[in-house]
């Protein structure tokens, strides 16, 4: 992908057909999607390519690129009238009942990526995490049929859950990027640095920071599921499975004690129909039937931002 520039990648994911994409670009969601009704299963496809040619803008340019790719999709979700090959991806999914506000913090996440950007605290990491998936949850919501705004907070969890998980599994990726998104305070005081993330052997520091994390997200992934009862039963079934795909990544860096560095963690076709089967006996629990209420002191870092307090 070396030789793209934001005109061939805008080309390449409007003539993609979405569904192709998403199996091939996001396994773990698109095994779990194939519960959807076909139509549905379009929109949510048609959601995720969006997303995806927003973070490929950010990781797959060249870095002037990458920002001057930022700047144009920033200034067309600003000017709705533009009419740019970017907002006809865009003008789809804004009529099925997705917010540009939504669109607009997803890119405002990307424009973090393709800057540079440090994430210094933990307030700094949920406010990423909010942007590049807390978000995503809000705009899957009209997709998948939520009409009540106390499913929303809940919807952020879920996503917020799987960023983290996302970030302790990618934490070797990230460093060969010169990139690290767990919270610098934190990475100093283990007496680690980025060179030290680049290594194949996982220092016991970071085998202990990325445990905390993955605990923290088991947090957001029992708030998520908190509000499953908000959302139709068929798409219901289908975003817990995905949630606990996700959350089994991390059971799975756990089992192999966060040992991150020695290559990417994912589930193999056979334990994610093993997670499936664990997951049908969830559909039992108070929960999956009755929402429960949010725990508000979740969002104390990101309590300002859209949807965190419906």
């Amino acid at each position: 992908m070396n030789n793209l520039t934001y005109v061939s990648l805008t080309e390449e994911y409007l003539k993609a057909d979405p569904r192709e994409l998403m199996a091939k670009h996001g396994k773990s969601f698109y095994f779990a999607s194939m519960i959807f009704s076909k139509a549905r299963l379009l929109k949510i496809a048609t959601l995720y390519r969006l997303c995806r040619f927003i973070d490929d803008c950010a990781d797959e340019l060249p870095d002037l690129e990458s920002q001057a790719a930022i700047k144009s999709i920033l200034d067309d979700l600003n000017n709705e009238a533009n009419d740019t090959k970017f907002n006809q991806l865009v003008a789809e999914v804004v009529s099925w009942g997705v917010e540009r506000s939504y669109i607009k913090e997803l890119v405002i996440g990307a424009q973090f990526d393709a800057q540079g950007g440090k994430i210094s605290t933990s307030a700094d990491l949920m406010l990423y995490c909010y942007r590049v998936a807390g978000v995503v949850g809000l705009m899957m919501c009209p997709l998948i049929g939520v009409k009540d705004k106390k499913g929303h907070p809940h919807a952020i969890d879920l996503g917020l859950g799987m960023q983290l998980t996302n970030i302790c599994r990618d934490v070797l990726q990230d460093a060969h990027m010169n990139r690290i998104y767990l919270p610098e305070d934190e990475v100093t005081q283990s007496g680690l640095s980025i060179t030290e993330l680049q290594k194949a052997e996982t220092p016991k520091e970071l085998s202990l920071l990325v445990r905390k994390t993955l605990d923290q997200a088991d947090q957001y992934y029992l708030s998520g599921y908190s509000g499953l009862a908000y959302i139709p039963f068929r798409p219901r079934v289908v975003i817990l499975l995905a949630g606990e795909i996700y959350r089994h990544i991390g059971i799975k860096i756990r089992k192999n004690n966060c040992q991150v560095l020695s290559g990417r963690t994912y589930l193999s076709f056979t334990e994610k129909i093993l997670v499936t089967f664990k997951t049908m006996g969830k559909l039992i629990s108070l929960c999956f039937w009755k929402p429960q209420n949010h725990t508000s002191s979740l969002h104390t870092l990101i309590n300002e931002l859209p949807g965190t307090n419906s």
